[in-house]
């Protein structure tokens, strides 16, 4: 049995002065897949905002303490394992952060991260 992992693969980064272009493979053996749902695993929302907020720490240097909020949040299409995601961060303002996940299969999620 393989070991489980919290994140997916990153394969490709391009940082620019206010935007974040992430390239990323969902992984067959990532943790959040575990009965959601047996017969066919969905990545949860709540994961790919966790995400978000991890990689605008990462590479804006915000502070988790200073999260406000999500805004205008949608979830469009079921994400499976083995998906290759492009997650697309991009700083709006001093206290705001807008982000998209796409793929072949189309737009995934979408929404604004509010920062104090």
């Amino acid at each position: 049995m393989s070991e489980f992992v919290h994140h997916a693969d990153i394969l490709a980064v391009d940082k620019q002065q206010n935007s974040l272009d992430l390239q990323l493979l969902v992984p067959e053996n990532l943790y959040y897949f575990q009965g959601h749902f047996p017969a066919a695993p969905v990545l949860p929302g709540v994961v790919l905002t966790h995400w978000v907020l991890e990689y605008i720490t990462q590479y804006f240097g915000k502070s988790v303490l200073d999260f406000q909020g999500l805004s205008a949040l949608k979830f469009q299409i079921i994400i499976r394992p083995g998906y290759q995601l492009n997650l697309k961060l991009t700083q709006v303002n001093e206290h705001k952060y807008s982000f998209s996940y796409n793929s072949s299969h189309g737009q995934h999620a979408s929404g604004k991260v509010l920062f104090g």
